[in-house]
Parts: structure tokens; C-alpha cells; sequence
């Protein structure tokens, strides 16, 4: 495996002996010879690059014999440093040319994943909890620099510009769950929309899209244009100032259990699949807050219709999706229950 470290160590040390041969022949020449430091340098340099140019003055007997060692010297560290450079260029790439289809070969065999169109402030946030929460997900982003900093994090990346369909279809939109678009630029959040929507009809009309936008106006278009949802981060943060300064306790109670706070509080989504044995069972019966000491706090019905704080007599139906509060390990129990 190539060792880049070790690589570059051996450029820095090739450089570092060419350095004190130059300094050792400039030497020679203005204390022996009596050459200016330039002559002495130009004397040196065509010496050791053997390129053939005239000297500057007439070398004696051991002006020679130097010159030998000169040349056999800085031709051996000449051919080091430029072999380790070689080395440096040559292996890296291959192994990033390799590292990049080994990331597409597992992007490829990748089903059920989020795709993040755009690695800026939001994005990485966006990353950082899915990493955590251990979701798949790949991230399309335009900027090299970027893309390098994320494959050494070891993030899935598309390298590309997430409005062109090549770049979704090589980020498995079609096999995906959902599909942020967060790019700062709310034309391009449409094109991404648009495209992906047209990609995946038929094939994947499931595709879930969320959708960023700067502005009203904006955000309708884009819903126009397919996006499941359409967040503005001004608007959230607004609303978030205000939760903050009129009702600071409810925003502590809102930050420990969607950010974790350090506590294992958290609001999840349980989903009543079809077949569940919880199909036509009150909620004072199905066991949630007595087995697994879970509370219900809505639930968002299959006509979209939002039922808040449920009576214990609420009965519970097939795609019912329940919003629930509690502790990690008993959701996690809850959510292998009803799968």
C-alpha cells in the first residue's frame, strides 16, 4: 500500500541533500577558486544538471577531480529526488484513482440512502448527524477541495454538479430514500428538484425531497416542482430566537430532545407498517408506555391529518405514523418490534 507519509519524507529529505550539495559546490568555487557567490552558484548548477555550458574560468587539476565527485553526487541525489517526487505523483494518483471506483462501486450497490446535494454550513451539519445516527448517505459536491477533505473523513462522495442527471444517476437517485437539496442558490435547489423528480418517475416515485430555499416565493416554486418539503433556514432560525427569548424552557426541552443534550431523550417517528399487530388496537392497549415507557405524542394519520396528545381510547391504524418521545435504547426496541 502506497505510504504517503513515508513519500513525501523521502522528497524532503531528497531536497534537503540536493540543497547541501549546491551549497557545498558554491562553496568550492568562492573559497578555492575565488568566484563571485553567482559564478560559483551558475558553475555549480550546470555541474550537477549537466547541461554542458561554458565555464566561467579555467578549472585546474583539482578543480576537476571536485567536479567529479560534484557530478557523481549531485546526479545520485538529483535522481532520488526527482524518483520520490515521481513516486509522490504517480502512486497518489493511482490511489485515488482507485479509491474513487472502489467509492462508486459501493455508491452502486448503495439502496435506500440519502443523497446531500451541496457540503456548505447546512450540509455538513446534515452529515455529521447522519454519520452519527449511522444513516447511509452519499454527498454530491462541485468543490475538489471539498470532495478530498470528505472521502478522507470517510464519507461517500459524488464529485460533480448535482443539477446534471449523469451526477444524480451516479449518486443512485433512483435507488435512494430521499434527496436534500441544499445548495445556497435557490435556481439550482429547482433544477436539482426537477431533475430528480424526472429521474425517478416510475422507478422510484417514493424518492422523498427536501428541499432548501431562501425565500416564499422561491419555496413554492420548488414544491410546484416536486419537492416533498421546503425548509428556510431564516424562518427556522427566526422561530428558534423567539422560542428562545418568550419561552426559554420550552426551547431547553426542544434542544435536549432533538440534539441530545446529554441525555438519551430523543423524538423519533414509528411507522405502523402493514400487517402490524398493533392494526386496530386503542392506545391505552398497545403496550407503548407500559412495555416500553414511550410517550405518544401525535400521530400523523394516512389522509395527512395530525391527531396532538391522543386519548388513551385513539385506535391505532396500518401506516399510522406515531410521534413519540422517550429513550433511545426502548425506541430502538419499538422500532425492531413493529418492523
Amino acid at each position: 500500500m502506497f505510504d504517503s507519509q513515508i513519500s513525501f519524507r523521502n522528497v524532503i529529505r531528497g531536497l534537503v541533500l540536493l540543497l547541501l550539495v549546491l551549497v557545498v559546490g558554491t562553496g568550492w568555487f568562492v573559497l578555492v577558486d575565488d568566484y563571485t557567490v553567482v559564478d560559483a552558484l551558475y558553475m555549480t548548477v550546470i555541474t550537477v544538471s549537466t547541461v554542458g555550458f561554458r565555464e566561467v574560468g579555467v578549472l585546474d587539476g583539482s578543480d576537476r577531480i571536485f567536479l567529479v565527485f560534484l557530478i557523481i553526487t549531485g546526479l545520485t541525489v538529483l535522481t532520488y529526488t526527482l524518483g520520490s517526487l515521481g513516486r509522490v505523483i504517480v502512486e497518489g494518483s493511482i490511489e485515488r484513482y482507485v479509491g474513487r471506483r472502489r467509492m462508486q462501486q459501493e455508491i452502486e450497490k448503495m439502496a435506500g440512502h440519502y443523497i446531500i446535494c451541496g457540503h456548505g454550513r447546512m450540509g455538513e451539519i446534515l452529515c455529521e448527524e447522519l454519520n452519527q445516527e449511522k444513516v447511509p448517505f452519499v454527498v454530491i459536491e462541485g468543490d475538489p477541495e471539498k470532495v478530498e477533505a470528505l472521502v478522507e473523513r470517510g464519507y461517500q462522495v459524488v464529485e460533480g454538479d448535482a443539477t446534471e442527471d449523469e451526477v444524480l444517476g451516479r449518486a443512485g437517485v433512483t435507488r435512494a430514500k430521499s434527496l436534500v437539496a441544499l445548495v445556497s442558490n435557490n435556481v439550482n435547489n429547482l433544477y436539482i428538484t426537477l431533475s430528480a423528480r424526472e429521474m425517478c418517475r416510475g422507478v422510484n416515485d417514493n424518492l422523498y425531497v427536501l428541499a432548501r430555499a431562501t425565500d416564499e416565493s422561491a419555496s413554492e416554486k420548488i414544491k410546484r416542482a416536486g419537492a416533498n418539503r421546503v425548509i428556510s433556514p431564516y424562518v427556522i432560525g427566526g422561530m428558534r430566537i423567539v422560542q428562545a427569548l418568550l419561552r426559554p424552557a420550552v426551547y431547553d426541552f426542544v434542544d435536549i430532545a432533538t440534539q441530545g443534550g446529554g441525555m438519551d431523550l430523543m423524538f423519533e417517528e414509528v411507522t405502523l407498517r402493514v400487517g402490524s399487530n398493533l392494526d386496530g388496537v386503542a392506545l391505552m392497549d398497545s403496550g407503548i408506555r407500559q412495555n416500553y415507557d414511550i410517550i405518544v405524542i401525535a400521530i400523523k394519520k394516512p389522509s395527512g391529518r395530525m391527531v396532538f396528545n391522543p386519548g388513551p381510547k385513539e385506535v391505532l391504524e396500518q401506516n399510522d405514523v406515531l410521534i413519540t418521545l422517550g429513550d433511545r435504547d426502548q425506541l430502538d426496541r419499538l422500532c425492531s418490534a413493529l418492523a
